[in-house]
């Protein structure tokens, strides 16, 4: 798509664009006040989170847009917010977290300006339909993405300002993620296979006994058969197993009702619950199944990057009281 005429083209050969042009470009409705600023890679950020929010698709100049997606990899510069920490009781504070992904010349707003706080110990569900923001912003709390603005603080470490190194041992050490894709280790058995993940749990107050593990999954006799050897599902099941297994101080679960038959979905839900009561792990789920919406403590509702709703049950429901579709 050119954005720019020839005679436009022939008068800009400066690195960077002033606002006005950029509204030229783009056909954006731009504050007066703001129209004499130079637009940059570096504050690009900054001016498109000034943007009219209802329009979430962007077109900008190119150079522009590769800049945006390389910043978007990148550690953010220290400052002042860098060594934030929790607040006392929480686990996880959103503020103002914003996230552009880049096509093209296109910028996409999947997150506009979210904040949210997450107490210790808590069973969180974000929910909302396909598209809406949902699994991006599980992304970014854990840790696989950073926000192209914003402050995301989990257990102590504010992560955007994290370097990709920091953000692996913040993984490894804080947090286990329940995904639908199975990501077994093809040379480990199912039991090491599990035990991978249990190893990196220190606290010895919160180790679970891993076969216990495998005869709550019906898996018993699947334990020290290669990923091979074992069928989609079980293969699944043992992901799910070495997820629990390390039991983090935060599990994430990416539709954990998604990709499973009904009876590993009692199994996975009645676990989850299971170990936030027992032992006070906070547990995020993301999932578009409002069936699941009574076990949580609250429900976060997102719709085209924004948290639309907060909903708090009075009371949670163990699942076996409630889910059961065998």
């Amino acid at each position: 798509m050119k954005l720019f005429n020839k005679n436009d083209s022939e008068k800009n050969v400066n690195k960077s664009k002033t606002i006005n042009e950029l509204e030229n470009a783009v056909k954006l409705i731009i504050p007066e006040k703001l129209k004499q600023i130079k637009v940059t890679t570096k504050n690009v950020v900054k001016y498109l989170d000034k943007i009219d929010d209802k329009k979430k698709n962007v077109v900008v100049p190119r150079k522009i847009a590769k800049s945006l997606d390389k910043l978007a990899n990148k550690k953010h510069p220290k400052d002042e917010n860098s060594k934030l920490i929790n607040t006392k009781d929480y686990i996880l504070e959103i503020r103002n977290a914003t996230k552009y992904y880049v096509t093209g010349n296109v910028i996409n707003k999947v997150l506009d300006n979210v904040s949210l706080d997450i107490k210790k110990g808590e069973l969180l569900l974000i929910f909302g339909v396909s598209g809406g923001g949902k699994s991006t912003l599980l992304n970014i709390i854990s840790g696989l993405y950073r926000p192209n603005s914003g402050d995301v603080i989990v257990c102590n470490h504010n992560l955007p300002y994290l370097s990709n190194h920091n953000l692996t041992i913040f993984r490894r050490d804080h947090v286990s993620f329940i995904f639908q894709s199975y990501n077994l280790l093809d040379n480990l058995n199912a039991y090491d296979n599990a035990e991978s993940g249990a190893y990196l749990q220190k606290d010895l107050s919160k180790k679970i006994d891993i076969k216990e593990l495998f005869e709550k999954f019906d898996l018993t006799e699947q334990m020290y058969k290669f990923p091979t050897q074992m069928s989609g599902g079980q293969q699944q099941r043992v992901s799910i197993i070495r997820a629990l297994a390390k039991n983090a101080d935060i599990v994430f679960a990416d539709e954990p009702t998604g990709a499973l038959d009904p009876s590993t979905t009692n199994i996975v839900l009645n676990t989850l619950y299971e170990i936030n009561k027992k032992y006070g792990t906070t547990v995020i789920m993301v999932s578009h199944d409002s069936r699941i919406k009574p076990m949580a403590d609250r429900i976060i509702t997102i719709a085209n990057g924004k948290i639309e709703n907060i909903h708090i049950n009075e009371k949670s429901l163990d699942p076996k009281d409630f889910y059961n579709y065998d």
